[in-house]
């Protein structure tokens, strides 16, 4: 998809290391957020569209209304963030072009257990990684832009 600079999975979505590192890396001039959750929470929304830059637009869907917008041509280098990734699966499964993913921050919960590092997982959502591989998205580790990428096939074949 032409203008698409990133899609992360990061369950903070919008935090310092996307904002400062990523936007300036990607030259970013919006962020789209996409999450079901969030989309209906106007605390959320409004703690997130005052977290970025002035210069920068802000976009916040649930999953339906982010197929439906990013099925149109994006007009300016866009970041996509979501918190898991059944997001991006969910989009992918209904056209949106998506050729890889870079798996930013999962973080521990009570059904995670310890992917790689610091960047947990369920049993459901490394299963949801391995269609995403099947389907050719390249699934990569990679916290910031500095970092090495971890190609995620490597990991969950182990």
């Amino acid at each position: 998809m032409q203008n698409l600079v990133l899609t992360r999975i990061d369950d903070r979505l919008i935090h310092g290391q996307v904002m400062t590192a990523w936007s300036r890396v990607t030259k970013a001039e919006q962020v789209i957020i996409v999450d079901d959750g969030v989309a209906k929470d106007d605390f959320m929304i409004n703690v997130l569209e005052n977290s970025i830059p002035e210069t920068m637009a802000i976009g916040i869907f649930n999953k339906e209304d982010a197929v439906t917008f990013l099925s149109e041509p994006l007009e300016a280098p866009t970041i996509v963030l979501v918190k898991i990734p059944e997001t991006i699966e969910y989009m992918v499964d209904h056209g949106i072009e998506i050729n890889e993913v870079n798996l930013g921050g999962m973080g521990a919960k009570k059904e995670r257990t310890s992917l790689y590092h610091t960047i947990s997982a369920s049993g459901e959502e490394k299963n949801t990684f391995k269609r995403l591989l099947e389907k050719g998205i390249n699934v990569f580790i990679q916290i910031m832009p500095q970092n090495d990428k971890v190609e995620l096939k490597e990991i969950l074949n182990k």
